[in-house]
């Protein structure tokens, strides 16, 4: 249980697509954000997950190393990954003896929220950062000038001695933004310019930060992936939406941070980093717009930044067109959606396929099944393309007559 109780703290799902909601008949779909990111762990130890596949780990498995592969697009992209692979999964736990695992639509979001989250702390495990780096970018941005030894005593900010080998990424973000306010005149006065971080930077530095002082033997410090949906609540309450909207809704004086974007999918550090970049922008807009200066405490920063990566997670922009050619052209020939006799249930019409997540699931439990009669037809397995689970999806619900996050009719069919 050991690694598996380590990537409680960690993430997946490094790159990203570009979402497709300008382009005509395209919805988005509703999925929610996860609570605890976490809360797949357990689920990979107890579905026998970990018997095939490692997470970041120097361990030799079965199936690829699920901490070090990048898997492109949203939920329903990570879930269609998958589907993909399921005859070969199915096929290796025969040989295994291992069960296959069925799943609710609840544990499927779990699990596919914990591999997606497993990235996000990939500076730590993944890809760690480099103290010898990040001793030259503390001097390259000119941390020294403030900050030293406990013998450095003309430097205005506080010795770093008493805090190394103590922080964790998510403390730093908190410390550094909190503080951002103080730091700005002071580095003003001294003519150091506000410092920029770009690519491995911060997680360098991080890496410098968490080598401790000569002797230090602690554990490296983690913290606990944060909740989205507590940091969407912040992200109203700290009144970050009157700046920057989500997927169209909010203020117009900052991005869309609902519009998928290479750089909040990465770890913690280099979202820190973002936010660190643009911290004296927003605080002047702020100030301009009235809003109070915006302070994190305990959880928040974590949560804050955990709804950052996440806030692109569940955002599922589909189109029913695609999805309709999809089904004509790889499902039809086994199921229906209106009342057709076929060899498969009628999918318009089955209890339980009424949200995104559902339907997928419900592939998966019944992979088996459908494997058999694909071979005995002599048909290749039906493999999907990013978007495309979430084209067939968004077809489905609409001859379902479900409705879009917005409250609309997916589509009429």
């Amino acid at each position: 249980m050991r690694p598996v109780l380590m990537v409680l703290c960690l993430t997946m799902l490094g790159a990203a697509v570009a979402v497709r909601a300008g382009q005509p008949g395209s919805v988005r779909l509703s999925v929610e954000l996860p609570d605890n990111p976490a809360a797949g762990a357990r689920l990979f130890e107890e579905k026998h997950c970990v018997r095939c596949h490692a997470l970041g780990g120097e361990e030799q498995r079965v199936g690829p190393d699920l901490g070090r592969i990048h898997i492109i697009g949203s939920v329903l992209d990570v879930a269609g990954a998958f589907w993909n692979h399921a005859p070969v999964m199915r096929e290796k736990m025969r040989d295994m003896k291992i069960p296959a695992p069925v799943l609710s639509a609840g544990e499927m979001a779990d699990l596919l929220a914990f591999l997606t989250a497993y990235r996000y702390y990939l500076t730590e495990l993944g890809l760690p950062g480099n103290a010898q780096r990040g001793l030259a970018v503390f001097r390259a941005k000119s941390c020294d000038k403030c900050h030293g030894g406990r013998g450095d005593w003309d430097r205005p900010g506080p010795s770093l001695d008493s805090y190394r080998g103590q922080f964790s990424a998510i403390q730093m973000a908190e410390t550094m933004w909190n503080h951002g306010r103080e730091m700005a005149p002071v580095m003003r006065a001294r003519g150091v310019p506000w410092p920029k971080f770009e690519g491995r930077e911060m997680g360098d530095l991080l890496a410098y930060l968490q080598a401790g002082s000569e002797g230090f033997g602690g554990d490296r410090v983690y913290f606990e992936p944060g909740s989205p949906r507590r940091g969407r609540e912040l992200f109203q309450a700290k009144r970050c939406i009157a700046c920057h909207a989500i997927a169209g809704q909010g203020g117009r004086r900052g991005p869309d941070l609902g519009i998928r974007r290479r750089d909040l999918v990465g770890s913690v550090s280099s979202i820190a980093g973002l936010m660190w970049n643009h911290s004296p922008v927003m605080a002047v807009e702020a100030a301009r717009s009235g809003i109070p200066p915006v302070v994190f405490s305990g959880q928040e920063m974590a949560d804050i930044i955990a709804y950052l990566y996440f806030v692109n997670y569940a955002m599922v922009v589909a189109a029913p067109d695609r999805g309709a050619e999809i089904f004509r052209d790889r499902c039809s020939i086994c199921h229906s959606v209106d009342g057709g006799d076929r060899i498969g249930p009628d999918l318009g019409a089955s209890p339980g396929l009424d949200e995104p997540l559902a339907i997928i699931t419900t592939m998966w439990n019944h992979a088996h099944e459908m494997e058999q009669e694909l071979r005995r037809q002599g048909r290749a397995w039906p493999r999907f393309a990013p978007g495309e689970a979430a084209d067939l999806a968004a077809f489905l619900l609409a001859r379902r007559g479900a409705r879009d996050a917005a409250g609309r009719p997916v589509a009429s069919y």
